[in-house]
């Protein structure tokens, strides 16, 4: 009777231990970060010395939002959920040019980024890539 007993109690303490390690995991877990390039188009291409607007967005609970492009840091701004952030950038040479959104929390830790690359070439018309 005694080795049931203690079986049974064994059984309830690892239910009890596995509920709790569940609970916390859950509980743990905060709602994904994501970033979202909305303009320039992929695959662009622009006459060198034009400004392009780089419209960005960033999803979930960010504390700021980078805006890196041929790896200088040209913009950082609070990161409201769900509004477009916008910053017009003028390449600086010819080739491909990369810009890259980063979402850092409080403490800076990087949470999500996206990257877009386009064409900067010496002639072309220009185009408006600020649209909706």
């Amino acid at each position: 009777m005694r080795r049931s007993l203690r079986a049974i109690g064994l059984m309830a303490i690892l239910a009890a231990v596995a509920i709790a390690a569940l609970s916390g995991l859950s509980a743990g877990r905060r709602p994904a970060v994501h970033v979202e390039i909305i303009s320039p188009p992929a695959g662009v291409s622009v006459p060198a010395g034009q400004a392009v607007a780089v419209r960005y967005r960033v999803g979930g609970p960010a504390a700021r939002a980078e805006l890196w492009c041929d790896e200088t840091l040209l913009a950082t701004d609070a990161a409201p959920a769900g509004r477009d952030l916008v910053y017009a950038w003028v390449p600086a040479g010819l080739g491909t040019a990369c810009c890259t959104v980063t979402a850092l929390d409080a403490r800076g830790a990087l949470l999500a980024s996206a990257q877009r690359c386009l064409e900067v070439g010496p002639g072309g018309s220009p185009v408006r890539l600020d649209g909706p």
